[in-house]
């Protein structure tokens, strides 16, 4: 008669211990877990998903402007066409999130975590980056204009192509990013380490590198400035610019 009793409390204790499953249907709030669902073109503006569980949701074309996103899960998210413009994702996992032509601009990341996304063309025009770990990220073409990326980690990042003019780029870790044909103009860049950064026709026209750490005149001799480029003291500009060639 022992064994059925033991069999029944095994039961209770594996299903005790057996973790809640995500259910698609929930309603969107607060530590919504909905780890693996499919949300596509949906109007979610302004709605609140902060903690909330979203790793491996397809947002594909969803609107989350205006959406509060602090500390949500979203690793390995399908983020293609979504909106988070004025978006709060502060300290938001993103690890290995993916997407096309993503609407990050004027969002608050800062403290996020991006590293190793995959986003190509993502605009993060006027967003808050400070402090957001995007190492290893793949941001082709991305738009960075005006944004805050004072203390950002943007090492091993492949940025080819993007725009950085005008935006707050103090103190970022820029080490063994690929910069090829990205532009600085207009961009702070004061403390910026920029050791082994792939410049390859990096346009440094109207910018100034004072302020930046680890270049060489290697790096400078591969990119791309003007008379108005100010670079770090004992480098010098090239007698032809490559671009002008």
């Amino acid at each position: 008669m022992r064994h059925p009793r033991i069999f029944a409390c095994l039961v209770v204790l594996a299903l005790w211990h057996t973790p809640a499953t995500a259910n698609c249907k929930d309603a969107a709030r607060s530590g919504v877990d909905w780890s693996g669902c499919a949300k596509k073109i949906i109007m979610l503006p302004g709605v609140n998903l902060s903690d909330a569980r979203l790793a491996e949701v397809d947002f594909t074309s969803t609107d989350l402007r205006a959406a509060t996103l602090e500390r949500a899960v979203l690793d390995r998210t399908n983020l293609t066409y979504t909106s988070f413009k004025t978006a709060n994702l502060a300290g938001a996992s993103m690890f290995k999130t993916f997407g096309f032509r993503t609407n990050l601009s004027e969002a608050n990341l800062s403290g996020a975590n991006l590293s190793f996304a995959e986003l190509y063309r993502v605009n993060l025009s006027n967003s808050n980056l400070a402090g957001t770990n995007l190492s290893r990220a793949g941001l082709p073409r991305a738009d960075f204009t005006k944004a805050n990326l004072v203390g950002a980690d943007l090492s091993k990042a492949d940025t080819i192509r993007s725009a950085f003019e005008g935006a707050d780029l103090s103190n970022t870790k820029m080490n063994f990013a690929v910069l090829s044909r990205a532009a600085f103009k207009g961009a702070k860049l004061q403390g910026s380490d920029w050791s082994n950064a792939y410049l390859y026709r990096s346009n440094l026209k109207d910018t100034d590198l004072s302020g930046v750490k680890g270049l060489r005149q290697e790096q400078i001799m591969q990119s791309c400035g003007n008379d108005a480029t100010i670079l770090p003291k004992g480098l010098v500009a090239p007698g032809k610019w490559p671009c002008d060639e």
